[in-house]
């Protein structure tokens, strides 16, 4: 486990880099949504390090990142590093079972 934790990480710097992060590191210009349960939130210039979890009770969630910033994907509520499983990149869509949470890096 602490070896693929690590190529995850080792994947996600890359990815960073190939993304070209040009913008301050205190907050990712754009919008994040997180839609569950039919309703959208919406997320301007997030800051770097916001977490936000989905409700376990509510049913799938999906991500949406239209921001320049990547963000880490947990698979429980909370942004704990334990959980970490992967990255939502710059302009992607993620649809996860209930109560996932996404911790912006940028």
């Amino acid at each position: 486990m602490r070896k693929i934790l690590m190529s995850l990480g080792a994947l996600s710097a890359a990815g960073m880099l190939t993304v070209g992060l040009t913008t301050s590191a205190q907050a990712a210009m754009g919008t994040l949504y997180m839609t569950q349960a039919g309703q959208t939130t919406t997320y301007t210039n997030p800051k770097q390090g916001l977490c936000v979890s989905s409700d376990p009770a509510k049913g799938d969630v999906t991500f949406t990142n239209r921001t320049n910033g990547v963000a880490w994907t947990y698979y429980e509520p909370g942004c704990d590093h334990v959980y970490q499983v992967d990255y939502l990149r710059v302009g992607q869509t993620l649809t996860l079972r209930a109560g996932w949470s996404i911790r912006m890096l940028q």
